[in-house]
């Protein structure tokens, strides 16, 4: 869908996984924080390389002072924020309260109904033209985003797609958070005040799990502000994930990498080598010590299961979707071979292997993840 608006302030002026090691983890190296709103800015200050064949307006028909940049793993422009109250009408978002309300959005919720604007933080990015092509960019429904305001950091997915000649749209709920004025008709704010840093490749699963977005988004976040490249977008997600012994490379151990440094365990200096080399052996013996494994250096089984499940633990059944299901689902994998895909989705075929694991475990094989399943994963069983 593609929307045309500008709000009445601005017409009067023509003018948006893996979470921190436990405690004992913690000691043995601890996480760095999440980024702050001054590390994301400084991050993004220049456009190192541009992407667009040109530049964007604030508002449709506005003079073109914006260009989409690149740096680092991030695709990033400074505009505006127009705020979006499309998709699902509610009672903060509709006709009456929005004379721009299309009760549409370019992607959808995973029930395949529409966002919800007052309630999902996302982002509207430039219908495709010769300016620039989103599609290009490795960018789709879902792909997560840090947006920057003053101090405040939200992140967010994209949602939308708006015009051709624009740039700089926010839902509701996103301009909430950030402290902008939320209201469609007399809110956002003007100027290129607000930072939005996209993450190719890193997606929100579904598009309307806010969490998934954060845990993918402050990850992807970190990796921009320390100037690191090779954990955006890497494949994690394996049918099976094989031993790893001292020299081994490829794929799987770049997946390991990334998996340990998203838990804080530095494999070191740059991008992932995809080698399971000195540095990596090390970081894999400190995390093998605080989750009480013998502290071999090879990324076996257990270390995997340990490794792919690390973060929060909520009860997740049937019916459950999100970042949490998914690792639920690589845990089973390198834990009894479930050869699950790993869509975040909990059906019947993750329910079967949660049992199997279960009964494999001496726990109750109910398929439900809880306190005790969760305990028995994080411990590399």
């Amino acid at each position: 869908m593609i929307t045309v608006r500008m709000t009445i302030a601005k017409l009067a002026t023509a003018t948006l996984l893996l979470v921190a090691a436990s405690p004992s983890a913690a000691a043995q190296q601890a996480p760095a924080a999440d980024p702050t709103a001054a590390q994301l800015k400084a991050a993004v200050a220049k456009c190192t390389k541009q992407l667009s064949n040109g530049k964007f307006g604030h508002d449709a028909g506005g003079t073109r002072t914006v260009p989409v940049c690149a740096t680092g793993n991030a695709v990033h422009w400074k505009a505006d924020m127009d705020i979006v109250c499309d998709g699902q009408p509610t009672a903060k978002c509709n006709k009456t309260t929005d004379p721009w309300f299309q009760p549409q959005t370019a992607w959808t919720q995973s029930d395949k109904k529409y966002l919800i604007a007052d309630k999902l933080p996302f982002i509207v990015v430039p219908g495709v033209s010769t300016t620039w092509n989103f599609k290009g960019a490795n960018i789709t429904g879902g792909t997560v985003a840090a947006v920057v305001y003053k101090e405040k950091v939200v992140y967010a997915v994209v949602g939308d797609v708006g015009p051709t000649s624009a740039i700089g749209e926010g839902s509701y709920r996103l301009a909430e958070l950030l402290g902008i004025n939320p209201n469609p008709k007399t809110g956002g704010v003007s100027g290129a005040v607000v930072d939005y840093i996209l993450f190719p490749g890193v997606k929100a699963t579904p598009i309307e799990n806010h969490g998934s977005a954060v845990s993918r988004g402050t990850t992807a976040a970190a990796d921009l502000v320390a100037g690191r490249k090779g954990c955006t977008g890497t494949k994690i997600d394996f049918a099976a994930y094989p031993a790893l012994a001292a020299g081994a490379s490829g794929d799987a151990v770049k997946a390991a990498q990334c998996v340990l440094r998203a838990n804080g365990f530095s494999t070191g200096e740059g991008d992932p080598t995809g080698t399971l080399d000195e540095a990596t052996a090390t970081a894999v013996k400190k995390f093998q010590t605080a989750k009480g494994l013998p502290a071999t250096g090879a990324v076996d089984a257990r270390t995997w299961t340990a490794l792919l499940s690390a973060g929060s633990t909520p009860q997740v059944r049937d019916g459950s979707s999100g970042e949490a299901v998914g690792r639920v689902q690589r845990a089973l994998n390198a834990a009894v071979a479930a050869k699950l895909d790993i869509d975040g989705q909990f059906g019947p075929d993750t329910t079967a292997a949660v049992k199997e694991y279960q009964s494999a475990r001496g726990l109750a094989a109910d398929g439900v993840v809880g306190t005790d399943t969760w305990k028995v994963f994080q411990a590399g069983r």
